[in-house]
C-alpha cells in the first residue's frame, strides 16, 4: 500500500488523514432517525487540507467540553460538599443529643439528607460556574437535550422498566450474599417513601449527568485527543472542529459503565457478579445516551429501571408496611 500524497483530498502535507483516526458519516445517515452518535461524531464526508478549508458549517471555536478537568472539578466539589454537609450535621447532631451519624434508626434517613443536599451544593456550584468557563449554556455541554427525551419518554419508560426485568432475571441467576449494606435502608417503613421518592427521581438525574454528562465525553475527548498525531497539522484541525469519534464513544462508554457499577459495590456487600449486572445496566444507559444524544433520556431510562424495582417492593410489602416480606425476595 503506497503512502497517501500530499495533493489528495483530505490529506494534508504530512500525511494526516482526519477519517484514519475519526468515524466518518455520510449526511444522508446523519438525515436517518437510527443514527447513534449523531451529534458526537463529525459529519462531512471530506476533509480539506487545512482549517482554513473547513466549511464554515462545520467550523466551531469552542473546545470539545466537558473535558476531565471539568469531571475531576465536579467530583473535587462533591468531596468538599460532602465533608462540609457531614460535619454540619455533625454538630446538628450532637447538639441536639441524637446521634444523627451512629444511630442505626437515623442513619438511612440521615444518609438520604446528606447526599441530597451534598447533589444540591455540587451541582449547583457546576450549574452557575461552569457555563461561564465554557461560554455555554450547561445543558448543552453536557448534551442534556430534554425536547428528545419529551418527544420518547412512553418508549424510554418501557426500556428502563425492560432493564430493570433483565437485571433481575440476571440476578435471580447470581448467588448473592443474605444481606446486603443497602438492606439497612429497607428495615423501616417510614423511611422507605423518601428512600423511594430519592432513588427514583434524583439520583437517577445526578448520577446520569455525572457519568453519561460528563464522564462519558471527558474520556472520549481523552482517547481521541491521545490517538491524534502530534503534529501542526492535526493540532489546527483538532481546534478548528468540533466531535468525537464513535470509537472514542464506545470505549468510554465501557469504562464509564465500568465506573458506574463500581460505585455501588459497598452497597452490595462487594458482590462483584452482582456489580457486574450493574455493568451491563450501566451499559445499557450509555447506549441510550448516545442513541438519543440526551442524558435527560438516560435519565428517563434510569429513573424507570429504580422506579420499578420499588413499585415491586411496595407491591410485595403491602404498601412498605410489612418489610419482613423482603426477606424471602
Amino acid at each position: 500500500m503506497t503512502d497517501p500524497q500530499p495533493n489528495e483530498p483530505g490529506v494534508t502535507h504530512d500525511g494526516f488523514r482526519p477519517e484514519d483516526h475519526f468515524v466518518i458519516r455520510s449526511q444522508s445517515d446523519e438525515a436517518s432517525p437510527a443514527s447513534a452518535l449523531h451529534s458526537d461524531v463529525f459529519t462531512n464526508t471530506t476533509f480539506t487540507r487545512s482549517a482554513s478549508d473547513v466549511p464554515q458549517d462545520l467550523l466551531t471555536h469552542q473546545p470539545r467540553q466537558p473535558n476531565l478537568g471539568y469531571s475531576a472539578a465536579l467530583l473535587g466539589i462533591g468531596v468538599l460538599a460532602l465533608f462540609a454537609v457531614s460535619v454540619v450535621i455533625g454538630i446538628i447532631g450532637f447538639i441536639t443529643h441524637t446521634k444523627l451519624l451512629a444511630s442505626s434508626a437515623s442513619l438511612p434517613l440521615t444518609s438520604i439528607l446528606i447526599e441530597a443536599v451534598t447533589f444540591l451544593i455540587t451541582f449547583g456550584i457546576a450549574y452557575i460556574a461552569f457555563p461561564r468557563f465554557w461560554q455555554r449554556p450547561f445543558g448543552q455541554v453536557i448534551h442534556w437535550n430534554p425536547a428528545v427525551a419529551k418527544q420518547h419518554v412512553p418508549q424510554l419508560i418501557g426500556i428502563g422498566i425492560a432493564l430493570s426485568v433483565v437485571a433481575q432475571a440476571l440476578e435471580s441467576l447470581l448467588t448473592l450474599p443474605k444481606e446486603m449494606p443497602v438492606d439497612a435502608f429497607f428495615k423501616q417503613p417510614s423511611t422507605l417513601w423518601i428512600i423511594a421518592i430519592f432513588g427514583t427521581f434524583v439520583a437517577p438525574v445526578c448520577e446520569e449527568v455525572f457519568f453519561r454528562g460528563f464522564l462519558l465525553r471527558g474520556f472520549a475527548i481523552f482517547f481521541d485527543w491521545i490517538a491524534l498525531p502530534k503534529t501542526d497539522e492535526a493540532r489546527e484541525w483538532w481546534q478548528s472542529t468540533s466531535g468525537l469519534s464513535q470509537r472514542s464513544m464506545i470505549l468510554s462508554g465501557v469504562l464509564t459503565s465500568g465506573l458506574f457499577a463500581a460505585m455501588h459495590a459497598a452497597q452490595l456487600g462487594w458482590a462483584w457478579n452482582a456489580v457486574g449486572v450493574l455493568w451491563i445496566v450501566g451499559g445499557g444507559l450509555t447506549y441510550i445516551r448516545i442513541r438519543y444524544n440526551s442524558v435527560a433520556a438516560s435519565s428517563v431510562v434510569h429513573a424507570a429501571y429504580n422506579g420499578l424495582l420499588f413499585a415491586i417492593m411496595f407491591v410485595i410489602t403491602g404498601g412498605f408496611r410489612h418489610l419482613d416480606k423482603l426477606a424471602n425476595h
